[in-house]
């Protein structure tokens, strides 16, 4: 098993990956969700990570279908270690295909989607994981594309249509190179314009941010929850990996909106003293004890508690600018 360091660990808070990405078949690309890329044929893959053994310290792993389905031992292995799994459905996969989880949470299921402009495809049906009462949702790649927030929005309703819970966001790193190609593909000879402004003359990193609002616009009104609502470990309830999953989304954004006057630090730090004093918060907000966690200063802890409750101030001001048109 890997050591990994995600593009976007925010988005993405996971200590190791269990096996490599599937091959791309065709013109198909892969979406690799660690180095927020896509990958494509002829691209090569990386040298086998020469895993041995059990990691001795217990977190969380990502595996991809195809290695979840031929490692089967090797998975019920770290499950029995006390190990979480975040299950990338790039491929055919079943919940009989998986040993059985030792507690709540320690699975949660993502398909990858992104647009068909990069040659993405449909979601697969999620529905048979949260009969398994597993947390199931789609990573929604964002890229430009001709029909931009059209694109977002439509991915929305075909998560909540194929049985997602949650969606969570993937801005594309996309090269000069794809994105040349892309326009070759599009535009062919007579040339088009507008897509040459969308690929060459727009600030991409400006428009993932807007995507990524868009996601939050279309998700909201649907009940989809966004960010990663675990897994959890042996040592990380679900319900603590959850509500730490949601600080990190929110300390993304808010360095997103505000930059270097961002306090997106400050529910990082609380994020990881929660992870380490490893309780539920919902009974630390109950007992009124959520202060005795590092990090929780008053501002952070009624930050958290309205985040966590969906509604209530500071939470509902911070929304309301990140959803604003």
């Amino acid at each position: 098993m890997q050591r990994i360091d995600p593009a976007l660990p925010d988005l993405l808070p996971i200590e190791y990956r269990l096996g490599l990405p599937p091959e791309p078949l065709g013109a198909t690309p892969v979406f690799d969700p660690v180095e927020a890329r896509l990958v494509w044929v002829g691209q090569g893959r990386r040298a086998p990570d020469g895993e041995h053994g059990v990691p001795r310290r217990v977190g969380r792993f990502l595996v991809h279908a195809a290695v979840a389905a031929g490692r089967k031992e090797r998975v019920g292995q770290l499950f029995g270690e006390g190990f979480g799994a975040l299950i990338v459905l790039d491929g055919p996969l079943a919940p009989s295909d998986m040993p059985a989880p030792c507690f709540a949470g320690q699975i949660v299921v993502m398909a990858p989607w992104f647009p068909r402009f990069w040659g993405g495809s449909g979601i697969p049906d999620l529905s048979p994981w949260r009969q398994a009462d597993i947390e199931a949702g789609v990573l929604v790649g964002l890229g430009p594309t001709p029909r931009t927030k059209a694109d977002v929005a439509d991915a929305v309703v075909s998560a909540q249509a194929a049985g997602a819970r949650f969606v969570v966001p993937g801005p594309i790193g996309l090269t000069a190179e794809e994105r040349h190609c892309a326009y070759d593909r599009e535009a062919g000879e007579a040339g088009d314009g507008l897509l040459e402004d969308l690929l060459f003359h727009t600030d991409l990193a400006v428009l993932a941010m807007e995507l990524e609002r868009e996601l939050t616009r279309a998700a909201r009104p649907l009940g989809l929850g966004e960010g990663l609502p675990g897994p959890a470990t042996v040592q990380l309830p679900s319900q603590a990996a959850a509500a730490v999953g949601q600080l990190l989304l929110w300390a993304r954004r808010l360095d997103l909106l505000d930059g270097v006057s961002s306090t997106g630090w400050q529910l990082r730090r609380a994020a990881q003293a929660l992870m380490a004093a490893r309780r539920d918060p919902a009974v630390l907000v109950a007992d009124d004890n959520l202060r005795i966690i590092p990090g929780f200063a008053p501002w952070v802890e009624a930050f958290a508690r309205s985040l966590w409750a969906n509604e209530g101030s500071p939470f509902d001001e911070i929304l309301a600018r990140w959803v604003a048109e």
